[in-house]
C-alpha cells in the first residue's frame, strides 16, 4: 500500500484518521496524498432580479472557503513535516464521496473514519466509498489513537467476492502482522471458497493463518466477531464491505452496517 489517501477535515474524527493514515504510511513505507473536498455553494432563491446578487454571494462563499481551505492546509502541512511520511495534498470541489470514489482508481487504500449515528453526512459518504471505491478502505474509530498493524490482524471469511477482494488487497499488511487469523461464524459448509482456501493462498504470499471457528450463539454476526477480535487480541479486522444494492449505497449489509456503527477496533473493507 504506497499510495494512501486520506480524507481531510474539521470534523472531531479527523484527529484519529490522520493517526491511522500515518500509522499505515510508515508500516508499508507509503506516500500520505491529503484530499480536501469542498462543495460549491447551491443558488438559493435566485429569480431573475436576485440573481446577480445570489451569483455574487456564492462567488464570495467559493472565495472565503478557499482561504479558510488554504489556512487549513498550511497548518496541516506544517504538522505533517514533523512525521517523518512523504504527502503531497489535492483539492476538489464536488461531492466528497464521488470524488473519493474517483481519486480511489489510482490509490492503494483510503482513510475514513466510523462515524456516529448523528453525524449523517460523514456516515453516507463512508458508506457510499465502501460500496463504490476501487479501493480497501480503513474505517478508523473515533478514539483510536493509532494503527496498531503490528498486532494480530483478524480476517473475517465468507465465501463471497467481497471478502476474496479484501484478503488479496491486505496481503502487504498481513506480511506484516504478527499473527493471521482467519474466522468464519456459523459456518454452514465449505463450498468452492472454504477457509482452508484462503489460508492457502496466503501462504503462497509468505503469510501463514491460523483457522477459528465461532458461533454466534444467538448474538449479531458482528458482534461475534469484534467479541472475537478481543479475545485473540486483534488491531485490524479485514472484511468484505457487503451491500444489498450497488446503486443504493445507504442500504448496506446488516453486518456491514453494524460494524461501521459500533466498532472499536479499525476495519479494512473491500466490495
Amino acid at each position: 500500500m504506497k499510495s494512501i489517501l486520506l480524507h481531510l477535515g474539521t470534523d472531531p474524527q479527523f484527529e484519529s484518521r490522520l493517526q491511522g493514515a500515518l500509522d499505515l504510511a510508515r508500516f508499508t513505507e507509503g506516500h500520505l496524498e491529503c484530499l480536501q473536498t469542498r462543495r460549491v455553494p447551491a443558488f438559493l432563491g435566485a429569480d431573475a432580479a436576485g440573481f446577480a446578487g445570489s451569483a455574487a454571494m456564492v462567488v464570495q462563499l467559493m472565495e472565503d472557503e478557499a482561504r479558510l481551505a488554504e489556512a487549513e492546509r498550511k497548518a496541516l502541512s506544517a504538522r505533517l513535516q514533523k512525521e517523518g511520511v512523504p504527502f503531497s495534498f489535492t483539492e476538489s470541489l464536488g461531492d466528497p464521496a464521488q470524488t473519493l470514489v474517483d481519486r480511489s482508481l489510482l490509490s492503494d487504500a483510503i482513510v475514513m473514519s466510523i462515524a456516529s449515528s448523528d453525524q449523517r453526512e460523514l456516515a453516507s459518504t463512508l458508506a457510499a466509498v465502501v460500496t463504490k471505491a476501487d479501493a480497501p478502505v480503513l474505517a478508523m474509530p473515533a478514539h483510536a489513537t493509532r494503527l496498531e498493524v503490528e498486532k494480530p490482524v483478524l480476517v473475517a471469511w465468507k465465501p463471497t467476492p467481497e471478502a476474496a477482494h479484501a484478503v488479496k488487497r491486505s496481503v502487504s499488511l498481513l506480511r506484516q502482522a504478527s499473527r493471521v487469523d482467519i474466522v468464519t461464524i456459523d459456518p454452514s459448509g465449505t463450498g468452492d471458497l472454504p477457509p482452508t482456501a484462503v489460508a492457502s493462498y496466503l501462504s503462497r504470499h509468505g503469510v501463514r493463518a491460523e483457522l477459528h471457528e465461532r458461533s454466534s450463539g444467538g448474538a449479531s454476526t458482528a458482534d461475534t466477531l469484534l467479541g472475537t477480535a478481543k479475545e485473540l487480541g486483534s488491531g485490524l479486522l479485514v472484511m468484505g464491505g457487503y451491500g444489498r444494492s450497488r446503486a443504493m449505497e445507504f442500504l448496506l449489509g446488516g453486518v456491514t452496517r453494524r460494524l461501521l456503527a459500533a466498532s472499536d477496533l479499525p476495519l479494512l473493507l473491500a466490495h
